[in-house]
């Protein structure tokens, strides 16, 4: 966590901090509701870009750490999954050694097992949908970025391509999120 001070001698504790408030008022609130609702860094790192957020993706991934509690899917779902393997082996130990009977261990270890196999297709599903909505995001922010730069000498052209970028950006998010 870094600590500038501004013209104004306004003291700022995050780099991000500071460029929110180059932002108009609007603009500034909703990139953070939008980095208070979204879980995913990523998509906060390239609406960050739309926005022309000039510092670092660990930044600015340290601010939305340090502002906004992210729940961990991923972890929350891996955990489980761990959880249910090691139900479905001291169930399988206590049907072998007699604790419980055949018959009634069979039974809850086939819902245990179906359980765990749900949990685990739910696993790769987020990591695929996780996957592929930042590689699309990834890429249309690159581009945004690209055109930005060939085309940041020409102030006829800036106003339009802003223009399209926030155009395409909101299309493409809507897509995604979908």
């Amino acid at each position: 966590m870094t600590t500038s001070t501004a013209k104004g001698s306004k003291v700022y504790l995050t780099f991000v901090d500071q460029w929110l408030d180059t932002l108009p008022a609007s603009e500034s609130e909703e990139f953070k509701e939008f980095a208070e609702y979204t879980p995913s860094i990523i998509e906060i790192w390239v609406y960050s870009g739309i926005l022309g957020y000039p510092g670092t993706f660990n930044d600015l991934s340290r601010w939305v750490k340090m502002k906004y509690k992210k729940l961990n899917r991923r972890e929350i779902l891996n955990s489980e999954i761990a959880a249910l393997h090691c139900d479905i082996q001291e169930l399988r130990m206590a049907v072998t050694s007699g604790e419980i009977k055949g018959d009634n261990g069979a039974a809850r270890l086939a819902a245990l097992e179906k359980e765990l196999r749900s949990h685990i297709e739910v696993s790769e599903r987020l990591n695929r949908s996780t996957d592929k909505r930042g590689l699309i995001l990834a890429g249309a922010d690159r581009v945004m970025r690209e055109m930005t730069n060939i085309f940041k000498d020409d102030p006829q052209f800036a106003e339009p391509i802003d223009n399209a970028m926030n155009a395409v950006w909101a299309k493409v998010y809507s897509e995604v999120s979908s």
